[in-house]
């Protein structure tokens, strides 16, 4: 009697732990004029660049309200922190606040540098009157989580950050036509692979092919971390590739994903033979809604889905697309879609990936609708590196590759490839007028020069933080 095969799947592992938890005493560091707190936990980058995730902290519910009041206390006004369903932020009077604070050479504060708690951009206005574009969404007050990195008080969910904001623009009005990152095994070490299934695939007894699927693990080797159209140095590069890398960790049931009914692709694994699963994240919009003039926007969708396609490689390492895709790929890519919202709720990683896809949205409208007039001059200051520099980031360069497997019939799965692009010229076309949406419902109700407000009552006085 032959011991059945495993199935094998590439996991994605890693170690030097980036800012967490003990950040908060640090923040108020000064880069730049950036601020100094890099609000990513739960992500290590060893001395080589290789990129891993880590669990989250243990603490109690005690000792992390303490750490939010103080936070709170120390970096935020009481109108920040009031929940809205819909906060105003003026990209005009924004600009004009950051170049206020660094021509004081202040620190840029916190509400400033997390965009007033914004959570996401329901609502994108064309202001031509004053030759300004305004972003409308639900925001809330936000401080530390477990792992350090700000979160909202109510939501739980990520802010959406200026760094992010500033990149896309920069990028977008730059002329880039797309932003992602890749994650890949290199064609030498495939081509290896390959060349190893071959002298190593006749039947065998389970411990002998679980060593060779460690083997196999060792043979890839790290895969190589590919970023574009973005500094790989910047938080937006590094929340693409937590995103993807957090995704695989799901599909390959090294991370729970948190969801009822997202399961791990091994577990809805059917062999069929030897090929490689690609899964990717793409824009996932609805029809954008506007009005005759398109002066606004409605923004709906759950921002992100993965896409699916099989690969296989050649002797040589080259990979192509198969001319099939396994029912269970795809069905992996069809659950995560559909459960992404949740998803994103309960991974703040997918939370940050449906924020650089508002902000990367507002960056192709700012571009296609010309809001500040024939130049850029609304948002200068936003645009110009060595007035605002960014905050950087160790750049995460590769990912491990291990083995995971599980007992099955016959065949096995190899490897995982995949990413995230950003392309927002097909979203932006997608329009649909509706003609009940009014600018006016968004704008202050008083003369304000303020960069933020809460629609439907008067404009919200802006404090300096209290020290």
């Amino acid at each position: 009697m032959r011991t059945p095969f495993l199935c094998f799947a590439l996991s994605l592992s890693s170690c030097f732990l980036l800012p967490g938890a003990e950040l908060f005493a640090q923040f108020g560091g000064n880069n730049g004029g950036g601020g100094g707190f890099q609000n990513f936990g739960g992500i290590i980058i060893d001395g080589e660049g290789v990129l891993g995730t880590t669990r989250e902290k243990r603490i109690s519910k005690t000792a992390l309200r303490k750490l939010q009041e103080e936070f709170s206390k120390e970096q935020l006004n009481a109108s920040v922190i009031e929940e809205s369903e819909a906060r105003t932020l003026s990209l005009k009077q924004l600009d004009a606040a950051v170049k206020q604070a660094l021509e004081a050479g202040e620190e840029i504060p916190a509400s400033l540098r997390y965009l007033a708690g914004l959570q996401r951009i329901d609502f994108i206005v064309v202001d031509q009157a004053n030759n300004d574009m305004l972003i409308v969404g639900p925001a809330e007050g936000f401080a530390p989580g477990p792992n350090g990195q700000l979160v909202g008080l109510s939501s739980g969910r990520p802010p959406l950050q200026l760094d992010d904001l500033v990149v896309a623009l920069r990028a977008t009005l730059g002329g880039q036509p797309e932003m992602g990152v890749s994650i890949d095994p290199t064609d030498e070490n495939m081509g290896n692979l390959q060349n190893y299934i071959r002298r190593n695939s006749n039947a065998t007894t389970t411990s002998v092919a679980q060593r060779r699927y460690q083997m196999m693990g060792k043979i890839l080797a790290n895969q190589v971390i590919s970023i574009w159209g973005v500094p790989e140095d910047s938080h937006f590069a590094l929340a693409l590739a937590e995103a993807d890398l957090r995704m695989k960790k799901i599909a390959l049931g090294t991370e729970p994903s948190g969801v009822r009914g997202v399961r791990s692709h091994l577990s809805l694994l059917i062999p069929q033979g030897n090929s490689l699963q690609r899964w990717w994240f793409v824009p996932s919009y609805e029809s954008i809604g506007t009005n005759d003039s398109r002066s606004v926007f409605e923004i709906k969708g759950q921002r992100a889905q993965l896409m699916a396609q099989e690969e296989i490689a050649d002797a040589s390492g080259q990979r192509r697309d198969a001319d099939f895709t396994r029912k269970t790929t795809e069905k992996f890519a069809q659950l995560f879609s559909e459960k992404f919202d949740e998803l994103a709720n309960a991974n703040t990683a997918f939370a940050k990936l449906q924020g650089l896809y508002d902000l990367s949205l507002v960056a192709a409208l700012v571009k296609s609708e010309r809001p500040f007039g024939n130049d850029t001059t609304g948002i200068a200051t936003l645009l110009n590196d060595e007035r605002l520099p960014l905050e950087s980031y160790p750049v995460p360069k590769f990912v491990k590759s291990a083995a995971t497997y599980r007992k099955s019939s016959r065949g096995m799965l190899l490897g995982l490839i995949g990413g995230v692009t950003i392309r927002m010229n097909q979203v932006i076309n997608n329009t649909e007028v509706q003609p009940r949406l009014y600018s006016e419902r968004f704008q202050p109700n008083t003369v304000t020069k303020n960069w933020w407000w809460n629609s439907g009552g008067s404009a919200t006085p802006q404090e300096t933080p209290r020290r």
